[in-house]
């Protein structure tokens, strides 16, 4: 019975949780590049539930019968495998511990283990957050590159070389596992294009594709990353950002604009042209990157991002084109995000009400049976 309350409590409070996401979401529709948050929510590990006795007590190999999709190559630690068995567990370890599952999507991290992996707004795979799978030694597992096979004894196999048996098997004894509800894990960026609006204002250049402006924050004097490319030129002939930040060059120094200058053309490389007395002058080029390791940004303001604590930005060369004379939109839909706050309010309310019948029958629990 108090299972379910907290099942449905954590069920309650993740769906507030997203209802906040959502609400900032739509509060900034109209700001200027703003990416929208998706929060990321994850199931409780499943623990096995056993008749009699610990569980240690009824762990077993046995032969299985087992399914892997497809066959992989894991030589560029960006593909995704399915694993399923028909019997037995798999064991997963994250942060909030040890769980048994008769399936599992698997990629190998950038230190070669094997953990669960998940694919972003960009269809790119990420292991960063994922459950290690352990041997049934509990020690999480390193693969080498390969080809991964999983044979019906338990034994799984990368490249051809037997890697570790992970099929932890029990005997009668077990009648299933048992899940605690879905808890918030994290709230991670979607970098989806918005839209392209023109402005006709030759200061405002807007990113296709991929890619990041670079900013120097003033007050840190740190260095930020931005799509928002609403410039202009401050009274000292330097070119800024809306903020009144420095926007740096590809060189990383700040781009004087020559006094004088009668009109500014940038072209989709970011390389800044100024017409002066009549002559065009080349005066420098606008630094704009890619960031591979976009998964572990974070923002910080309206429209800047900053790479988590400990954590360098793997800078990479911008291969998209930048647009004179326009400004990139939000990428939230507004529409899709109220039909989901409304679906997400009916969770809600649903949540509340089997709150108030578990109440109700413990109660009566307390009240009436216990008067008989």
């Amino acid at each position: 019975m108090f299972r379910g309350i907290y099942t449905a409590t954590n069920g309650m409070r993740t769906d507030s949780k997203r209802i906040d996401v959502i609400t900032s979401n739509i509060a900034n529709s109209q700001t200027t590049a703003f990416k929208k948050d998706v929060l990321v929510t994850e199931s409780f590990p499943e623990q096995l539930m056993v008749k009699l006795n610990g569980v240690e007590n009824n762990l077993r190999p046995t032969r299985q019968l087992v399914n892997v999709d497809p066959p992989a190559d894991f030589q560029t630690n960006d593909s995704i495998v399915s694993i399923e068995i028909t019997s037995g567990y798999f064991r997963m370890e994250d942060r909030h511990g040890i769980g048994y599952h008769k399936s599992a999507k698997i990629t190998r991290d950038e230190e070669g283990y094997l953990r669960t992996a998940l694919r972003d707004s960009d269809s790119n795979t990420h292991a960063k957050f994922g459950a290690y799978l352990l041997d049934v030694n509990g020690n999480p597992i390193s693969a080498p590159d390969g080809a991964i096979t999983l044979l019906p004894n338990g034994i799984l196999q990368a490249g051809g070389q037997d890697v570790a048996r992970v099929i932890t098997a029990v005997n009668a004894q077990v009648i299933g596992t048992m899940n605690g509800g879905a808890l918030a894990d994290r709230s991670m960026i979607n970098f989806n294009q918005g839209n392209l609006d023109p402005t006709e204002n030759p200061l405002h250049v807007a990113i296709e594709g991929k890619g990041f402006f670079k900013i120097l924050d003033m007050q840190d004097n740190q260095i930020k990353y931005s799509r928002n490319g609403g410039f202009s030129i401050n009274p000292e002939g330097i070119l800024v950002d809306y903020s009144g930040n420095v926007v740096l060059s590809a060189s990383d120094n700040e781009i004087s604009v020559p006094e004088g200058a009668s009109k500014i053309d940038i072209d989709k490389f970011g390389n800044i042209v100024a017409t002066v007395d009549g002559e065009p002058e080349e005066i420098d080029t606008l630094g704009v990157v890619n960031i591979a390791n976009t998964e572990s940004m974070i923002k910080q303001g309206e429209s800047y991002l900053t790479m988590a604590d400990g954590i360098e930005a793997d800078e990479a060369e911008f291969d998209g084109q930048v647009l004179q004379g326009y400004l990139e939109g939000s990428n939230v839909d507004i529409i899709s995000e109220m039909a989901e706050m409304i679906n997400l309010l009916r969770g809600y309310e649903s949540g509340q009400k089997v709150i108030r019948s578990y109440d109700d029958i413990m109660s009566k629990a307390a009240n009436e049976i216990g008067k008989i």
